[in-house]
């Protein structure tokens, strides 16, 4: 081995090139068939989705390229369903199509309908439910499989409605509905419903899990019929439970306590657990300081952990129901994500295959605490600069990245443009500020009527508690933070110019009487409990929206927005650039055509991690 070259921090050569990150194809769902054992994915590429195949005994092949398949109800997902070697799957977010896995055959079964989510076979294959909005009302409608009939609402009078189940005799559904002012973390329940007649029609309903400040999501019904499960919260952390169908009996099968069960649903079809097919057993995912793991639980409430082998993040679990097999999409600091399956004999690789990066250059996630600026704790994942290659004497620069959401959670999956700075000579780290979720329902809640506030100080305790760890270079930290995130490093400027030396943001929230006008129906009532109900938090509003104080920034600021952005519209981003160019504030100004929020082209992709990197290298002086 050679031995490592003294070279600046921030100036190292990286095996990890713009052009793979720009390129990189993402896993959005995987499940198998229930019937065949048949293994279906979809994955999205730069050219756009493909629906995958790995047939029980044979070679993975592509069923369908030719389709923009993905859920259209408010941030997508709920992308398809498939049984029986039949695949129903949502086209362009607006209709579903009916895909023969044998043939490759696709034709629609609906007509458009505005957005469309959710998909779900009958066990007998002749009927789909699925849900539907126009923007405004949301309903679970109900479409015979071959598309005959025009479809016909089943459900109605909630606000919103998510993850419709079959019973396995196809004599009853569940699904998951809520109203405004909440959001499905906050309150939402789990229904219960009786079929009946021809076609299936709703003869009555109940309750059954959740309620107004209970979330309650992700049913799904036991192979043999007996039980429905989901995932609730009633106090603290998360808890998985049973309820018996025949008895009306309920009861906690696992719980988190001090372990988080389940991601907030901001996307249709999440599913952090499943049923074997002998219905003694379940498949589930825990989190604990963002760092997921995988356990089996029986009946009896005796859980085992099953080895991950140095994945550190999962999602979209299936099982399997003709054998014990599970399937998930699983990342990890030194393993881009991959569908991976487990059995008996172990974890293997489906598809994504090995990195050609040696695991060395890989930074690995740490969870890492600090103390707050009101003397709470404060949580995150920090990277160390990591590579075989080079050295340098000193504390290295850092990016301090907030997440976006902000009801969220930075994880331990594969952090790509953490690993692209890492290789660097950057340190990185994400900051799990209050509010973010992970860590129990009272850090969440303590963002609630301060978010644009403790967000911010939570921010600058971050920075404060690496320099005071020895961790970074105090003079050379830049912040970083898209959406929500840049709404974060926004106000950290305007309230503390000159504890960052350098900053970026993606298309960040400005303004937030624009936000509350321009937002869809998902998040009309978000801001409500996040800042306050106006008119009364009006002076919060103007308080906290950058846009009115961006003359008070004075560290150097990057901005990058797409001008089909309708969450954050570019006069957003272009009132803060007014403000730096009438105060000759260094800063870096790029519109990209065609991109809404959240950058999909390569050439995007490729030109923002390009330019964000000379941007920080001039800006921190890094380069002498």
């Amino acid at each position: 081995m050679m031995a490592a070259q003294k070279k600046p921090f921030g100036l190292w050569q990286s095996p990890f090139s713009a052009e793979a990150r720009a390129g990189r194809i993402r896993l959005q769902d995987v499940r198998w068939d229930r019937q065949t054992g048949d293994l279906v994915w979809l994955e999205r590429g730069p050219a756009g989705t493909q629906l995958m195949i790995l047939p029980a005994g044979g070679e993975r092949r592509i069923l369908s390229a030719v389709f923009e398949i993905g859920g259209g109800v408010g941030y997508g997902g709920g992308d398809f369903d498939v049984q029986a070697g039949t695949v129903i799957f949502v086209g362009e977010g607006r209709q579903l199509f009916r895909l023969d896995t044998a043939s490759g055959d696709a034709r629609s079964i609906t007509p458009p309908l505005g957005a469309v989510a959710s998909p779900a076979l009958s066990p007998d294959g002749r009927w789909v439910v699925f849900i539907a909005s126009d923007g405004e009302m949301d309903a679970l409608y109900r479409v015979d499989a071959q598309g005959k009939q025009a479809p016909d609402r089943l459900a109605w009078g909630a606000d919103f409605y998510m993850d419709p189940v079959w019973h396995p005799a196809g004599d009853r559904l569940a699904w998951v509905e809520w109203n405004h002012p909440d959001m499905p973390w906050d309150g939402s329940r789990v229904v219960l419903a009786e079929l009946a007649g021809e076609p299936p029609r709703i003869v009555r309903s109940s309750v059954v899990a959740g309620g107004s400040d209970a979330p309650a999501g992700q049913p799904a019904f036991s192979p043999d019929g007996r039980w429905l499960s989901c995932l609730t919260n009633r106090g603290e952390w998360d808890q998985l439970v049973l309820v018996d169908l025949s008895r009306g009996e309920r009861r906690e099968l696992v719980s988190g306590d001090g372990v988080a069960l389940v991601p907030p649903a901001w996307v249709q079809g999440l599913r952090s657990y499943g049923w074997y097919g002998d219905s003694r057993r379940l498949a589930y995912l825990r989190n604990q300081s963002g760092i997921h793991s995988l356990n089996i639980v029986d009946l009896s409430g005796n859980s085992q952990a099953v080895n991950l082998d140095g994945y550190t993040w999962a999602a979209q679990l299936s099982v399997c129901l003709q054998e014990d097999k599970i399937a998930l999409v699983a990342s990890g600091s030194a393993y881009p994500a991959r569908l991976v399956g487990i059995d008996s004999n172990g974890l293997q690789v489906l598809t994504g295959g090995a990195d050609s990066i040696q695991t060395d250059y890989f930074a690995p996630a740490r969870p890492l605490d600090w103390i707050g600026m009101d003397g709470g704790v404060v949580h995150g994942l920090y990277y160390p600069p990591t590579n075989p290659d080079f050295t340098w004497e000193g504390l290295p620069p850092a990016i301090i990245r907030v997440h976006s959401g902000p009801t969220l959670q930075a994880v331990a999956e594969f952090n790509e443009e953490a690993q692209y700075f890492t290789s660097r000579g950057f340190g990185w780290l994400e900051v799990n500020y209050r509010g973010s979720t992970g860590y129990g329902r009272s850090y969440q809640r303590a963002l609630n009527g301060r978010w644009g506030e403790l967000d911010v100080l939570d921010t600058i305790s971050a920075g404060d508690g690496l320099a005071a760890a020895n961790l970074a270079d105090g003079n050379r930290l830049a912040l970083y933070g898209s959406s929500a995130g840049g709404y974060t490093v926004l106000n950290t400027l305007i309230r503390y110019p000159g504890r960052f030396h350098a900053a970026i943001d993606a298309y960040g929230v400005s303004n937030l009487f624009k936000l509350d006008e321009d937002t869809h129906k998902f998040e009309r009532y978000s801001n409500a409990r996040l800042i306050g109900p106006r008119p009364q938090a009006d002076s919060k509003y103007y308080d906290w929206s950058p846009e009115f104080h961006a003359d008070a920034i004075r560290d150097p600021l990057a901005i990058f927005q797409g001008d089909a952005d309708r969450v954050v519209p570019k006069s957003q981003s272009e009132a803060i650039v007014a403000a730096l160019r009438r105060n000759d504030v260094p800063h870096l100004y790029r519109l990209y055509a065609g991109e809404g929020h959240r950058f999909r082209k390569r050439e995007t992709r490729l030109d923002f991690i390009l330019s964000m990197e000379r941007f920080l290298i001039e800006q921190l002086s890094l380069a002498g």
